[in-house]
């Protein structure tokens, strides 16, 4: 499979919605209630598997991503006195291509769904692609789980704080996707909430062309 925006977007809940059938048959467990990493690392296989060129780094140190990156040196330098970006941190997942192996995409997970930590991921993101410019890690993703309605979800997701965050931005802008309601949600006992559900959210964060 080649990289496009829409292969990318599908392969990411691709990917979860089979983590969470592996949550069930082999922890007895839910998506929802995994580790952060948990989803992280079926994502890489994923992509490692299904992709042509893709490869990943784990808990890739922030710096070293950078320095991997083909950005300019100045861009370098800002984004790493930048507080907001946690120089000294690492993320998620990096998804890297060529030959070189050079950075190409950022994705971050969380679990749950408090907006204020999201959204610092999201001005997070939003200042990698806004440094890339036209280069790779131009588009980025943020990924998190919550509750929602069986019915559906697609109209309760408030995506105005998403929006807003970015609003301080040149040319990045993002857009939210939603799984279907997925079962079962468990309570923190793993005990199965009845009649709940949660879906898959996957902020697409991309630096205008």
């Amino acid at each position: 499979m080649k990289s496009s925006p829409n292969n990318r977007l599908n392969a990411i809940i691709t990917a979860l919605r089979e983590a969470h059938e592996e949550a069930q048959r082999c922890s007895d467990s839910s998506l929802h209630r995994m580790p952060e990493y948990f989803m992280a690392t079926r994502v890489a296989d994923y992509f490692a598997t299904h992709f042509i060129n893709f490869g990943y780094r784990l808990e890739a140190q922030v710096k070293r991503t950078f320095e991997n990156a083909d950005l300019w040196h100045q861009d370098v330098e800002l984004l790493l006195n930048d507080p907001e970006v946690r120089s000294n941190g690492r993320f998620d997942l990096v998804l890297r291509t060529g030959k070189q192996g050079r950075p190409a995409h950022i994705l971050e997970f969380k679990r749950g769904s408090k907006v204020e930590p999201l959204l610092k991921d999201v001005r997070r993101l939003a200042k990698i692609c806004e440094h890339a410019g036209s280069h790779r890690l131009k588009t980025n993703y943020l990924v998190f789980t919550r509750r929602c309605a069986l019915e559906g979800s697609v109209e309760s997701l408030d995506e105005h704080p998403f929006h807003a965050a970015l609003s301080g931005f040149d040319g990045v802008s993002c857009q939210l996707y939603c799984s279907e309601p997925m079962q079962p949600l468990l309570d923190r006992n793993y005990n199965v909430v009845e009649g709940g559900a949660f879906d898959i959210v996957v902020v697409e964060i991309k630096a205008a062309e």
